[in-house]
């Protein structure tokens, strides 16, 4: 039997290490070790993205606590994020709508969820200042 937090922490990593490779950062994204202790630290954090990880075995829909935890943890600032997979799906990313469209009025009950490809490219397009300061 797999244990979920050692799952958990496995995907936090996988994670990282695509944004790392993805943007070749000089600081590298790496796991918050205090999330463990604490409760409302995300995972990952890029520039003003708060980064919610999830791995589940079975599903296609993220619980709604997930969503809950990730605005938890960004405390009113900065870009929630909830990166999930389930077993055989593609990785994909819940954000806000405002995050996609910063014309859209600021309501976390509005989110959107995009595939992995797609945050790359949102996160390359809007939000390169986020980007740049792991670049320093």
């Amino acid at each position: 039997m797999t244990n979920s937090r050692n799952k958990g922490a496995a995907f936090e990593r996988e994670i990282a290490k695509l944004i790392n490779e993805e943007f070749t950062l000089s600081i590298p994204l790496k796991r918050i070790l205090e999330q463990t202790r604490e409760k409302f630290l995300p995972d990952l954090i890029l520039g003003r993205w708060y980064l919610e990880c999830k791995r589940y075995g079975h599903g296609n829909e993220p619980i709604e606590k997930w969503w809950d935890q990730v605005l938890e943890s960004t405390k009113g600032e900065g870009f929630p994020a909830l990166i999930y997979k389930f077993n055989n799906r593609p990785i994909k990313v819940r954000v806000t709508l405002h995050s996609v469209n910063p014309e859209l009025k600021i309501n976390n009950n509005n989110t959107c969820d995009l595939l992995w490809k797609d945050f790359i490219y949102l996160l390359k397009n809007l939000y390169i200042e986020d980007i740049e300061m792991h670049r320093k």
